[in-house]
Parts: structure tokens; C-alpha cells; sequence
């Protein structure tokens, strides 16, 4: 697929900078939820000991490819980044080694950056579409220094990071870099200083003050086909925000969980206008995922935040996202109970 980048940086120069929170639920009555079960299994033959499992969160781009991290036996995150194709064909694999933790974000070309400290700088390295490093680009420090959780990329080539300043006072910031690694803008969400106003009125409370700190470290951002990057909060509700490439935020939408109880999940997509959201439903504790036992997805227009589907994944149909497609709504999902299966699943 080509990508035209000045027509798109056209485009989004139209957008007006226009803060328009929409609530995914206040619309329009609950839908009912369906039952998401799976329709095909395909196996991901990968080379390997990946024995750490699959690494969060996961990607998609445009073209309905799926972007997977396999973490290797041991300590650490260390493991390589493969591209998969739509039928679950390795295309190509990316060289993570001293890359930070799982950041990496897909460029629109279908290459990817990572990032990686190197002493007191924050470096980003460019792949190729197949895979082969590039270069390194080294960003420029911002006036709130903090450490990256969320990373993605523009259609026009800027770079979107987001994370948390854990000393001194646990300062949340998003940032917005060119290609070239200099600042465009740096910001904080309104609902980021509520965050951390929660966690400093927790300081002697650690499991609230871990609630808090993880609805940051934890969140999600991922480029829509829209042009514009969404950056969901761990917050329950979530809370999502669309942002344009020059750092104004075109929308905030908040979307609960179908079952009216659960945490927002690493799967968040954008596709056709249609805002996908994964939660995890039916858990013991905020802080550990292993004790979810369910899997929902809710389904909004993301230009307007009108709710339009809701489903609950059978056990076939659990696992990290993949990919997901509108009209009919399919939603592809990594599962690794049978070894390593991409599964379509589709409404029964």
C-alpha cells in the first residue's frame, strides 16, 4: 500500500483543534452483548525458544497485518518482533535487542521503531519493512522528562510518546516528536492530573497508588486509519484519546466496559471510523490480569462516540489482539493454548 504523507499532512492540518469528549455509553442504551466465538484457527510457524510467551501490547497496521513480539525463556523482555500476514505468514522479523522493554510502534510504511536508553538519552531506532535496521535517532530532551510506555507513529512520520516521570511526584506527559528527533509539543490530559493527583493523595496506600500509576504505565496508543493516534488510559471507564500529529487533542472518548464491570485490556483498534476496546472482565484484582477470567470487547464510532456493538469472546476466542475488521465485525486473535494460532472470530 502507498502511502501519500503530504496528502494526509493536509489533511490532518484541517483538523481544528478541538477538545470533544464523547461518552460511549450516555448515547444510547447498553447493547446487548454478543457472543464472540472462533471461526478459523491458522498456525504461526515462528523459529525458536518462546517460552516467555507473547509480549504486550500487540499491533496492527492499515493493511491487516499483525505485529507480534515472542518474549524468550529467561529475564527480561528479550525476544524478536515478527510481522505476520493476514493468513498468519511470517513477512518479516525485527531485531529487538537492546531495545526498551516491548516499546515499538509500526510506521506506516509497514517498517517499525523501537526505543532504547543509551546513558542519559532516549533513542529511537528505525527498521525497514524487512526488517533491517535503518538508523537511530536520538530525541531531543523534553521539559518534563519521563519514562516511555506508549509509543506510535504518525501517517506523516511524527513520532507520539507518552508515559510517566516516576521520581520526583509522578508526572504524567505526552510528547509529540519529528522524524528528526526534535520536540513539536509536550502536554498533560486533564484526566493525567487527576491521575496524578490520585497518586500522590495514595503515597501511603500502595495498592491504590499502583491503581493509579498503572492506568499510565499500562495504557495503550496505536495510529487509526484516520490519520490520527489514539491513546487509551487504563481507566475504567477508558478514557481515549484521539490526538493529531501537531499534539491537539481532536477528541477524548470515554467507552465502558459491555458488562458494566472490567479493565481496559492492551488491545485497542481503529478502523473504518469504528473504535474497537478490549477489556478484561471478571477479575479479582485491578493489578493482576491473570486473575481476569473473561474477555469483552466494545465497539464505538470514533468520530462520534455512539456506542454500536458489544461482545463476550468464548474460551476458543481469548487472547490478545490482533487485528480487527468492520462491516461484518471480526475480530483476529493470538492464542497460545494449542501452540501459537492466529484465530478469526466472528459475532455467533
Amino acid at each position: 500500500m502507498q502511502y501519500n504523507s503530504e496528502k494526509r499532512q493536509g489533511q490532518m492540518n484541517k483538523i481544528p483543534a478541538v477538545f470533544t469528549v464523547l461518552c460511549a455509553t450516555a448515547l444510547l442504551p447498553a447493547a446487548q452483548t454478543r457472543l464472540l466465538v472462533a471461526k478459523s484457527r491458522t498456525p504461526v510457524a515462528v523459529v525458536g525458544d518462546h517460552r516467555g510467551g507473547i509480549g504486550l501490547p500487540t499491533a496492527c497496521d492499515e493493511q491487516g497485518r499483525s505485529y507480534l513480539k515472542l518474549i524468550m525463556g529467561g529475564p527480561g523482555m528479550v525476544g524478536p518482533l515478527f510481522r505476520l500476514s493476514s493468513k498468519g505468514v511470517v513477512e518479516a522479523e525485527f531485531d529487538t535487542s537492546g531495545a526498551l522493554t516491548n516499546r515499538y510502534a509500526v510506521r506506516p510504511d509497514g517498517g517499525v521503531i523501537m526505543l532504547h536508553i543509551d546513558g542519559a538519552l532516549k533513542v529511537v531506532d528505525n527498521f525497514a519493512p524487512d526488517g533491517k535496521r535503518e538508523s537511530s535517532v536520538a530525541l531531543v530532551r523534553p521539559p518534563i522528562s519521563f519514562f516511555p510506555s506508549q509509543l506510535a507513529v504518525f501517517s506523516s512520520g511524527e513520532i507520539l510518546i507518552s508515559g510517566l516521570q516516576y521520581q520526583p511526584g509522578y508526572k504524567a506527559s505526552t510528547a509529540i516528536y519529528n522524524a528528526t528527533g526534535h520536540l513539536v509539543k509536550q502536554f498533560v490530559q486533564d484526566e493525567d492530573a487527576e491521575i496524578e493527583r490520585g497518586i500522590e493523595g495514595a503515597s501511603r496506600n500502595v495498592p491504590t497508588q499502583q491503581d493509579h500509576t498503572t492506568a499510565i504505565d499500562r495504557s495503550v496508543a496505536i495510529r487509526g486509519d484516520d490519520g490520527l493516534v489514539y491513546l487509551m488510559r487504563r481507566t475504567s471507564p477508558a478514557i481515549v484519546y484521539a490526538i493529531s500529529a501537531a499534539g491537539d487533542v481532536v477528541r477524548k472518548i470515554v467507552v465502558s466496559a459491555p458488562t458494566g464491570s472490567g479493565l481496559p485490556y492492551f488491545g485497542i483498534r481503529v478502523a473504518k471510523n469504528r473504535l474497537a476496546v478490549q477489556f478484561r472482565s471478571s477479575c479479582a484484582s485491578r493489578e493482576s490480569e491473570d486473575s481476569c477470567l473473561g474477555t469483552t470487547y466494545a465497539v464505538v464510532d470514533a468520530t462520534t462516540g455512539r456506542q454500536l456493538a458489544a461482545y463476550e469472546a468464548d474460551q476458543e476466542a481469548k487472547g490478545p489482539i490482533a487485528c480487527y475488521a468492520p462491516d461484518p465485525d471480526r475480530f483476529f486473535i493470538f492464542s497460545d493454548t494449542r501452540g501459537l494460532d492466529l484465530v478469526e472470530a466472528e459475532p455467533k
